[in-house]
């Protein structure tokens, strides 16, 4: 039975004064899902936590309410001070997971890939491009993919005769018939950390295409090279053209996610996350539609993504082996299918699971539009010393305050460092 981390720290006090300490050292502490506030979701945890239980006799399991992630500090406060976690979940991709593997805050996960067969438990492609990183040292294991494309609400572009088919010029076309119905064509929250490099990645893949992005994540290819140049041009013509309200820039992510389930904004760009955070907003998740990015390349639409939450081991843990073993737990096909399957389901597993049936119906959308792969989310992959200089600039291109060589330019001149 899981228990308020507070109220299970102060019963494990008061148990070693009248008991062996040892049935305190069989808990662990788990920092969760940041959507376990949803009632919903906190019913899966606990389902998921109770299966763990039942293969761990005398193990307890307890969830500790995540504070924020590693973009805001939390994660780093957290298990520097006396009372964090066993095993965490937060955002990941390479330029966070740089941030606490370089200050030793979490621990080489290499040899547990090998003891426990991660490598097998996912995506081929995916454990390929881990593996490009740190030198081959692991610290990180996803809890699933990020597949971020346009959402929509169904009933208002069925009504308007709206589409997301087609090239670029249709996609423009379509941005022009919602700004002239009065909705704000795209909701963005450029203030704080992500969702302005939602945006922007989707732009960057719609122009330059998922190879090239790939090239420039791992500094083959300049910023500023023509194609994804041509990327940053179009969201600057965007905000031109009246698509993207400047006015975004003041807006944080869950002002912007207002906005559009208000029905103020006809799209917004983000990951299967989005369905958590709507349905949240007491929005009809029936009516969610979603679709990629148009493109005019060869390779047509696609997301992009790459590892949005990873699970890690903190240095500071009591319990890590028990961690261990938690993490192989969630990567079973009982709990990949679990989560997959329940009502909640809102993200990508990070292995192929081609029986499920997803109960939110959306997310056969997302599958499919994610079925030939998913490009590059910069914002997950970029160095950490880089990330504010990408942000900063991905406002000041909404804000009408830097050109678009000028602001590739200076990721150009940050990604070395």
């Amino acid at each position: 039975m899981t228990k308020p981390k507070g109220l299970a720290l102060a019963l494990g006090l008061l148990t070693s004064v009248v008991m062996a300490p040892a049935a305190y050292a069989q808990t662990l502490t788990v920092w969760g899902s940041e959507q376990q506030s949803d009632p919903l979701v906190a019913e899966l945890w606990e389902e998921i936590a109770t299966s763990f239980e039942a293969k761990h006799d005398g193990v307890s399991v307890e969830y500790m309410a995540p504070t924020g992630n590693i973009s805001n500090g939390a994660v780093q406060a957290a298990i520097q001070s006396n009372a964090g976690p066993d095993v965490l979940l937060t955002n990941s991709g390479i330029g966070r997971v740089t941030i606490v593997a370089e200050a030793g805050l979490v621990l080489p996960l290499s040899d547990q890939y090998a003891e426990y067969g991660w490598d097998t438990k996912l995506y081929p492609w995916l454990y390929e491009e881990l593996k490009t990183q740190f030198d081959g040292e692991l610290y990180e294991v996803p809890d699933g993919i990020d597949a971020i494309g346009l959402w929509y609400h169904k009933d208002l572009f069925e009504q308007n005769g709206w589409s997301l088919d087609g090239g670029w010029a249709d996609f423009t076309a379509t941005l022009d018939s919602i700004r002239g119905a009065g909705m704000e064509p795209i909701a963005v929250g450029v203030r704080g950390c992500c969702n302005g490099g939602h945006l922007f990645g989707n732009f960057l893949q719609a122009a330059a295409g998922s190879e090239v992005m790939g090239h420039v994540m791992k500094g083959e290819v300049q910023w500023a090279d023509p194609a994804p140049l041509s990327g940053a041009q179009n969201l600057i013509e965007a905000v031109k053209a009246g698509y993207i309200s400047p006015q975004m820039t003041g807006l944080d992510q869950d002002a912007a996610i207002r906005l559009w389930v208000n029905k103020r904004a006809a799209l917004f760009v983000g990951g299967p996350w989005f369905i958590g955070n709507v349905r949240q907003n007491g929005y009809d998740v029936a009516n969610l539609g979603y679709a990629p990015i148009p493109s005019d390349l060869p390779e047509g639409s696609r997301p992009t993504g790459g590892v949005g939450w990873s699970w890690m081991v903190p240095t500071s843990s009591d319990q890590p082996e028990l961690a261990f073993a938690w993490i192989d737990h969630m990567l079973s096909d009982e709990i990949m299918t679990l989560r997959a399957e329940h009502p909640t389901g809102n993200q990508m597993m990070s292995r192929d699971l081609p029986d499920i049936q997803p109960a939110v119906a959306v997310m056969s959308e997302v599958y499919a539009a994610a079925a030939e792969g998913v490009g590059y989310n910069p914002s997950v992959y970029i160095p950490g010393a880089a990330l504010d200089t990408y942000y900063q600039v991905i406002g000041g291109l909404i804000g009408g305050q830097v050109s678009a060589g000028d602001g590739m330019a200076q990721i150009d001149a940050r990604m070395g460092d």
